[in-house]
């Protein structure tokens, strides 16, 4: 186990290639001792950007397994859980913290939710007046990449391909939120890497252990990563649309 989050240390935020080119919007981010919400925080790689930006941070997910995952590593760095908190939790159910935040991070999550206006309303109820919302989302004017799912409900899957920043700010504007920046990551040869990459575990290494299947990847990543940097001479074809949104 030591081990394995030295490795995962020395690899932040890990193999998954997204992730990695989606640590850009970090920069966005308000330094300092505020509030965060991390809604979705998958393997916590926003979460703990946050921390080492001044916040104290909690990380929502409906997924136990992550979040005892995000603990385990939050241990392992030595960070006081009351800076940095993992909880399961539901989006619906937000209100219930009774905490008012200062900024919320809520990356491809929002493509995961049926009433995603509700959840938005949610978001700006919990908000600091001139708290700050940080939006990233799946562009809905791309191919869907290789194993996507778009369900009828929620059960993990998207249930919807994505959104344009013209419907993004529509919904944003009914609840009181107003774009103030806008950005794009996951270019074209990055695409090209994660189709490669779901690809193989969803053919070549479906039969493998999860050990086998992160050796082959973190192959890959070492010979293959080095190609998305050339995702700077095709601006027009991204994965991912980001929105920074104020409370007014």
């Amino acid at each position: 186990m030591q081990l394995f989050l030295l490795i995962k240390k020395l690899l932040f935020p890990g193999l998954d290639i997204g992730i990695r080119k989606r640590m850009k919007f970090v920069k966005y981010f308000r330094n300092g001792d505020l509030l965060t919400l991390d809604a979705g925080c998958g393997n916590g790689a926003f979460s703990f950007a946050a921390y080492k930006s001044g916040n104290r941070v909690i990380g929502i997910d409906s997924d136990p397994k992550k979040l005892k995952r995000c603990q385990e590593f939050r241990d392992y760095l030595k960070i006081d859980p009351e800076r940095c908190d993992f909880k399961v939790y539901n989006a619906y159910d937000l209100l219930s913290l009774n905490k008012e935040f200062d900024q919320i991070i809520c990356f491809e999550t929002l493509e995961h939710i049926k009433d995603d206006k509700k959840v938005i309303e949610i978001f700006s109820k919990i908000l600091k007046p001139n708290g700050i919302l940080h939006l990233c989302v799946p562009y809905s004017k791309r191919n869907p990449y290789y194993g996507e799912i778009i369900s009828d409900i929620e059960d993990g899957n998207h249930v919807r391909l994505g959104y344009n920043f013209e419907e993004l700010e529509k919904m944003l504007q009914k609840s009181n939120l107003k774009i103030t920046k806008r950005d794009t990551a996951v270019g074209f040869f990055t695409q090209k890497l994660i189709n490669f990459n779901n690809w193989l575990d969803l053919n070549l290494l479906k039969n493998f252990s999860n050990r086998i299947r992160d050796v082959v990847h973190f192959t890959s990543f070492l010979f293959l990563y080095p190609l998305t940097f050339f995702d700077i001479f095709f601006v027009t074809r991204y994965l991912n649309i980001y929105v920074c949104a104020i409370k007014q």
